[in-house]
């Protein structure tokens, strides 16, 4: 069983062709800029070995952000007209951590 108070957000999410992500909050303040990349590309992530995922996850992109001890890892993937992601932050190890669940609408 977790805590916490769930919130609604709303922001504004524009992706390049190249991948290029950048997101701005409801008053239009950027909040991130980031490349997606694709998870089977992603070393950190993927190659195959014991400790790292399996499965090259075809059509899931993630990106993450490194901001002192924190960590934020991002995926997400792509639908007709939209777009689903989720977002994990750790502090650190036996340190709290904060995840997101989202949609995109085209």
């Amino acid at each position: 069983m977790e805590s916490g108070t769930a919130s609604l957000g709303k922001a504004t999410i524009t992706i390049t062709a190249g991948g290029g992500i950048t997101v701005q909050d409801a008053q239009g303040a950027q909040m991130l800029t980031a490349t997606l990349t694709p998870v089977a590309d992603t070393a950190y992530l993927y190659d195959g070995t014991v400790n790292k995922l399996q499965d090259p996850c075809w059509g899931l992109f993630t990106f993450r952000v490194i901001n002192g001890s924190s960590q934020q890892d991002v995926f997400v993937t792509f639908l007709d007209r939209s777009i689903l992601f989720s977002s994990f932050t750790s502090n650190g190890v036996n340190n709290p951590y904060d995840y997101l669940y989202g949609t995109g609408l085209k």
